[in-house]
This record gives C-alpha cells, structure tokens and sequence, in this order.
C-alpha cells in the first residue's frame, strides 16, 4: 500500500489545505543528467592521483597533467576506479553507452569508417529515446561517431543525402553528420562536429544561430578550439537565455569532447600558450613516468622525440579540456543546477603513450582499457571511491535506474542496473561482478581485480597479474597461474561471450582456453 501511495504522489500535485497546488513530486523533480565524456582520455590523466588521499587508489602513476577542475569534480563524486572501456574503440564504445547491448548485436563491432556498414540499428531504443518518452529534453553536443558512414556530402562538406553528384564526398571518413531522423536517439537540440582537427571542424546544428545562420546539414566552420566553441554551446543550454528549451521540464545534455583524441603531433594540435606554460621544457623523465613505456626497433615508436612531442601535446589538450569543463561546471552552480543534476565523467577509451611501445588504443593493456568514470549526485551519492567493474553496457541502465527510470529499459538491453547498490552501498540485488568484458574483434577477454587474460582468435592467450604486475609486463604462462584462478577465467570469459552472444560462444571456439 504504501508503495502505490508514493507511485500516485510521484504524479499528482499535492493541494495543501490552504487551497494552493504546487508541484512536490512531479516530473519537473526528476534530475537532471550531464553526461562528458572526452575521447582517448585515459584514467591516469587526473592530477588527482597526485593527491596524497588519493594516489593509493590506483596501483600505477598518475601521468603529470594539471586538472583542477575535474580534480574538484571528483572530490564530489563517486569515483569508479575499475571502470573499463568494454571496447576500447570509439564506435563500439559509444554504441554500447546508447543501447546498454554488445557490439555483436548493436550494429557497431568496430568503428564506424566510410563503405563499412556499421551503426547503430535504427530499430533500437536508445538512452536518449527512453529519456525523450519520459518528458526530458534532449540535447546532443560534439562528437557521435556511432552511425553508418557514407559519401553524402558536396565538395564543401555540405550534407545533400546521396552519393551522386553534387554527393559522393566524404567531409571526415570515420564520422559523419547525422540528419534529422532516427540517427539522432530522439536528441532534440542538435549541435555536431566532425574531424580529428581541433582547430578546423566542421560544425552542424539545428539552431541557426549556432552555426552563424546555416541551416541543418550545412557545414560551418567556426576554426577554433573545438572543446571550446562546444563549451560555449552547453553554456547557452544550461543559461537558457533564448529558450533552448523548456524549463519546466528536466534535461539531458551529452558532451562528446573530441580531444585529446588525436592529432597531437606537432604543437599546433593544441593551444600554444597552454604547452609553453606547462610542458615545453619537461624533460623525458619527469613527463614518461610509466616503467613499460617502450621504443625503438619492434615497436611502434621508432623516434622517442616524437613520443616525447605527442606526449606533450597530449597532456597540453588534456589541461585544456579541463579548462572548459571548468567552466561548464561553474555555469551549473551559477545557474542553480547542481543540485538535482546526476553529471557523469567518463570517456569512451584511453591512449597508450607509449606503454608496450604502443601508440592509441584497442589493446586489453590498462593504459587503454580503464577509462575514468565518476558521478555526482549531491544529496543522493556519497563522495568515495568504488571498485565496482562497469563496463559499457551497464551505463545506460544504471543511470536511467538512478534517475528512477529503471522501468523504462528496452528489453533489448544487457548491461545492468547497479544504481541501488551504488547509492545504499549494498549490492545485494544486483552484486558486483567480478570480472570486467574485453571485446575485439580478433580477441576477446577479462579482467578481474587480479589478473587480466585474452585469447587471440588463432587461439593463443595473454595473461597478467595485474597485482604482482601492475604495468603489465610480464605475461604468465598458464602453469604458472594457480589451477583454481584460471578455472575462474575461462569460465567468466566464457559467460560473458554467451551474454552478449558473441559468435565465439555460439562456434564454443578454443574450449581449452575458454569454459562454457
């Protein structure tokens, strides 16, 4: 009885006895979401790891990178200290956050690159279209890199829907702008980049006054930071000062930062003055802190100048995304938002730097598989750090589960709703898991809290003890591993293969170094 009471208040004003109706419980009180997340960030890029209460955390350094503002942030949140990228690449990452189902079955196994047919299902309900139907207002700002890529644009970038002429040109080859329709996941309000330029993007909305007076699809190019004019953009949403949207409504407003994605090899990939204030004349050993970071012959980095500029520029972008988000929260407190607003910090994958003389990302290494996740929730979550394993596939139902939209889940979904456990800190409903998915295409794997292992798709295996081991250097061979923990291996690894009904489970492929 006394959960249908609460159900009918949630929906009803209350009339006080003195005749007058306020809204107490209605859809207005539902919060708000703030969803950033930068690309090829990766979890060692916070300053905070520097901080004595914090730099136990992790069992690595923390990378030399000024971040105040995120560092604040996180202070206030919950920080997931074993959040993985699930899929360490753009697309598959990004398709999995917008429909909480694996790669195999979303539509999007690998990135989204011209002539491929990866994208998102247009049949699936995503997180956006759930928050849409529940009264939210939308709103989509910065990089999607989640629908099927193709040469439909003039010669000047301008989007005409055909590849005849004047189509058949392609503006960026692994994205693309997105039309009104179903590519959009139900976001009303609309402004998009495109390029790995984070100078000269090509930016498109469906609000003119964005886009200097351009209609939707046709390119403009603003030619400044990217992260930047973006800023200024949610700035504009959460201000509100020409009706963006409805305020008697909640909103969601996802931020898709382009940098520090790359290019960063030459100064002119970031903001000057920020790489002479902080990095120009960092030398080698104080700016490659992590001991696996490998070059010369057999690797991927042939020159350790190069590297030493990529890194430069690399944690420069990362100060200057900082910045920006900086600012982007001081508008949230200045507009009396923080309160019932749920932000998320994450990113869609990290960088390797270096590590295992590799550059970018798609690897099981730490350096490219953790991602940093916080969320902050005043009055609802408890600053503190959690060791829970989210993977990608679980973000869409644990945030709708905490803004009390878990029953609106599509069937469709996989991943799970551990909102409850992370509010009350009891995982009794739903537990922890106790291992974290690694999917690729030519791979597949699992990381647990000790020991991450993969097996190739010729049948060959990786495997580390990331407690012995934490920089990832020195692979074990099977026999050396106690019987009772690979047992436990294969047996996770083979459970998650039959979860997201990947092809390798339904083959029961390399059944020595996979249990079903």
């Amino acid at each position: 009885m006394e959960t249908t009471l609460k159900r009918i208040m949630w929906n009803v004003p209350v009339i006080l006895l003195t005749g007058v109706s306020i809204q107490v419980f209605g859809q207005e009180q539902r919060p708000n979401l703030v969803y950033i997340f930068p690309d090829q960030y990766r979890l060692n890029a916070l300053s905070l790891w520097s901080d004595p209460e914090y730099r136990d955390i992790l069992n690595t350094v923390g990378d030399p990178v000024h971040t105040p503002n995120l560092d604040r942030l996180a202070k206030q949140s919950v920080i997931f200290n074993r959040a993985c990228s699930t899929c360490p690449l753009s697309s598959p990452h990004r398709a999995m956050l917008m429909t909480g189902m694996f790669p195999e079955t979303n539509g999007v196994p690998t990135n989204c690159y011209n002539g491929r047919p990866e994208g998102i299902h247009e049949n699936l309900i995503c997180f956006t279209d759930v928050l849409a139907s529940a009264g939210y207002e939308t709103a989509y700002v910065g990089k999607t890199h989640w629908n099927r890529t193709e040469a439909l644009f003039d010669k000047d970038g301008n989007y005409v829907g055909t590849t005849e002429k004047p189509g058949g040109h392609c503006i960026f080859p692994y994205d693309t702008y997105i039309p009104e329709g179903r590519g959009r996941k139900s976001n009303k309000y609309w402004f998009q980049q495109l390029k790995d330029n984070h100078f000269n993007a090509a930016a498109y909305s469906n609000r003119p006054e964005l886009v200097n007076g351009k209609k939707d699809g046709e390119a403009y190019r603003p030619y400044r930071f990217t992260s930047a004019v973006e800023a200024d953009v949610v700035i504009g949403y959460l201000q509100n000062k020409s009706g963006q949207r409805d305020a008697s409504k909640p909103f969601s407003l996802f931020w898709s930062l382009n940098p520090p994605h790359t290019p960063y090899s030459s100064i002119k990939d970031c903001k000057e003055e920020v790489f002479n204030q902080y990095y120009k004349d960092m030398k080698k050993e104080d700016l490659l802190l992590r001991p696996n970071v490998k070059y010369g012959e057999g690797t991927q980095i042939k020159n350790v100048n190069k590297l030493i500029l990529e890194s430069k520029v690399y944690f420069s972008l990362i100060k200057s995304v900082d910045d920006e988000i900086g600012r982007v929260l001081k508008a949230l407190d200045e507009e009396g938002l923080t309160d019932n607003t749920v932000l998320v910090f994450a990113a869609d994958h990290g960088e390797m730097m270096g590590s295992h003389g590799r550059m970018a990302k798609g690897v099981i290494y730490d350096e490219a598989f953790a991602i940093p996740f916080f969320v902050r929730y005043p009055n609802k979550l408890k600053p503190q750090v959690n060791d829970l394993m989210l993977g990608a596939t679980d973000i869409m139902p644990t945030m709708l589960g905490m803004m009390n939209l878990g029953d609106k889940l599509p069937e469709t979904v996989k991943g799970k709703d551990y909102s409850q456990g992370i509010i009350t800190g009891k995982f009794k409903k739903v537990k922890k898991p106790i291992s974290s998915f690694y999917y690729m295409q030519k791979e597949k794997g699992v990381r647990t809290e000790r020991y991450s292992y993969l097996v190739t798709k010729e049948g060959n295996y990786l495997l580390f003890d990331n407690q012995k081991d934490p920089y990832q250097m020195n692979p074990l061979k099977l026999e050396e591993t106690p019987a009772k923990q690979m047992r436990l291996l294969k047996k996770e690894l083979g459970n998650w293969l039959k979860v997201s009904e990947d092809s390798w489970a339904k083959e029961r492929k390399f059944p020595e170094r996979i249990q079903y």
